[in-house]
């Protein structure tokens, strides 16, 4: 039985298109953002003004706390873009650019309702989610050949 984030997630997707929704797997169907620590530090990222005891980092003088021999290593990059922890789905901002470029680069996409893209580890932790998100158990998947 599906949590009630994916039920409320099945039901949004049912009603801006239904389609994408039978493409779903049952696993697919079951999936969700969980409301847990990541999404708590995110948004206290944005919304905490004085204090903030999300997921700890030591900080002095309200600066993560870094070796400047580190730090040296990568110029241009403050220790609080290189040292904080990253939201799991990605930083918004280059999330709200990556979907900008994409409206940009796709004129077919002008007009429609998408999400911001989401980050993952690698290709193939990409193909690992879509695989869970739209492939059953038995399901036959057809792929190129190589040769």
């Amino acid at each position: 039985m599906p949590n009630a984030l994916a039920k409320e997630l099945n039901n949004t997707i049912q009603q801006k298109n239904p389609a994408v929704f039978n493409m779903l797997s049952t696993l697919g169907q079951e999936l969700y953002f969980p409301k847990g620590i990541l999404t708590q530090t995110a948004e206290a990222k944005q919304k905490a003004k004085k204090y903030n005891a999300t997921i700890g980092i030591a900080k002095e003088k309200g600066v993560p706390m870094h070796l400047p021999s580190i730090m040296s290593q990568i110029p241009g990059t403050s220790p609080d873009e290189a040292l904080n922890y990253a939201p799991s789905p990605g930083h918004a901002g280059l999330r709200q650019e990556w979907k900008k470029m994409m409206g940009e680069k796709n004129p077919s996409l002008k007009g429609k309702e998408f999400s911001l893209p989401l980050v993952t580890c690698g290709i193939t932790h990409g193909l690992s989610l879509v695989s869970d998100m739209f492939v059953n158990p038995g399901d036959t998947v057809m792929v190129p050949d190589q040769l």
